[in-house]
């Protein structure tokens, strides 16, 4: 009883302790601490979105779209056999109040190029000058149209140009053809996989192995209704062949020849496995069906008969 009147005694001073705190002056004059709600802690300013346009606003490609007049986007020409490449020339004039730089031209194949005065090439307000593109004809016939696209600090302005050339079945069009073949494989035989010839010799090829591939990467040539004369028929080959001798020629083709390097590692198209594929095939199948289209010999007594 007596250690329940201490205990509570106790407590009532506690009590009192606290109220003469909270009445303190000095005491209330502490600040509290700082609040950690962030919506307090920073202004609403600080919650402004980014400058720009609103969500779904279509954005301009160019900056400046009408800083570059051009006397023309689209050019054309007709050419006749035996020309080997067609020759543009776009003017263009610098209508804004600021210079527009021009970094480069990019064209949409290996076969057109681009030229400038210079690169980078500078046009101050009311300047003009001209943009040359150039198309390589080699192989090419009915109409063909090709892009180049000018890059510049005023923004992107594609140019085109159209050109005519004699249909594949007009006189005299395979024998310009093989004629400027056989010159720009003298200079680079790998040609045929890139640009246009891509079309014919690159594209028919993908994910295809043995027999298929056969047809698509050798039979297009070899095989052809008009094949060129210095292209062998493979079915008619005059010498012994075995793996080796397949795998050396499709690696590495021939230079100075229409036949390209099909590895990879030299530039070609065909994976190792496609290689295999193929010289599988060709020790395979096909020399099979080779000995079989063979005419068979006529014995001497068959002969006299």
């Amino acid at each position: 009883m007596r250690l329940m009147l201490k205990w509570t005694r106790g407590l009532l001073i506690l009590i009192a302790g606290c109220r003469q705190l909270v009445a303190d002056p000095v005491a209330s004059s502490i600040a509290p601490p700082p609040t950690t709600n962030s919506a307090k802690a920073f202004p609403a300013s600080a919650f402004r979105p980014l400058s720009g346009p609103p969500p779904g606003t279509a954005v301009s490609v160019n900056p400046n779209p009408k800083a570059l007049a051009f006397d023309s986007l689209l050019k054309t020409a007709t050419a006749t056999n035996g020309e080997t490449k067609a020759e543009f020339s776009f003017a263009v004039t610098n209508l804004s109040s600021d210079d527009v730089v021009v970094s480069r031209v990019q064209t949409s194949c290996g076969c057109t190029a681009a030229q400038l005065p210079s690169q980078p090439w500078t046009l101050k307000p009311g300047d003009s000058g001209k943009i040359g593109v150039t198309v390589d004809l080699t192989g090419k016939y009915g109409t063909i149209n090709k892009t180049a696209t000018v890059i510049s600090s005023a923004g992107s302005f594609p140019l085109s140009v159209r050109i005519t050339l004699p249909a594949l079945d007009s006189p005299g069009v395979r024998m310009g053809d093989r004629s400027r073949n056989l010159q720009i494989a003298a200079v680079d035989r790998q040609a045929v996989f890139r640009g246009d010839c891509a079309t014919c010799h690159v594209t028919p090829t993908l994910g295809k192995t043995g027999h298929e591939l056969y047809d698509t990467a050798c039979g297009i040539c070899h095989e052809a209704a008009n094949r060129a004369s210095m292209v062998p028929v493979l079915h008619a080959l005059n010498k012994p062949t075995d793996a080796a001798y397949w795998t050396q020629w499709i690696q590495n083709g021939k230079e100075h020849t229409f036949m390209p390097a099909f590895a990879l590692k030299s530039g070609g198209i065909l994976s190792d496995a496609q290689i295999q594929s193929l010289v599988d095939y060709l020790e395979g199948d096909f020399k099979l069906q080779v000995r079989l289209d063979a005419p068979v010999p006529t014995s001497s007594a068959a002969r006299t008969k």
